[in-house]
């Protein structure tokens, strides 16, 4: 993962397997055609057993990672 400041967006490295479980927040549309459009998408970072935060990621980056099954979707 790269650490952003602010409200920047942040990319995250799917390829490494080494990284904890993540909890992604994804706003998906149902296109007329059949088709999925990732609107918004967020990940709950997890510092520690007391503190969490949510951080804006790439849709993109989302999509691309769901299409090359790279993340399993729940």
């Amino acid at each position: 993962m790269k650490k952003q400041k602010g409200g920047e967006i942040k990319m995250i490295d799917y390829s490494n397997k080494n990284l904890r479980p993540k909890t992604f927040f994804v706003k998906m549309v149902r296109n007329r055609d059949g088709s999925f459009t990732v609107k918004r998408a967020k990940v709950l970072n997890r510092t520690n057993q007391f503190k969490r935060s949510v951080q804006r990621v790439d849709a993109r980056d989302i999509t691309r990672a769901i299409r090359n099954n790279e993340l399993n979707v729940a």
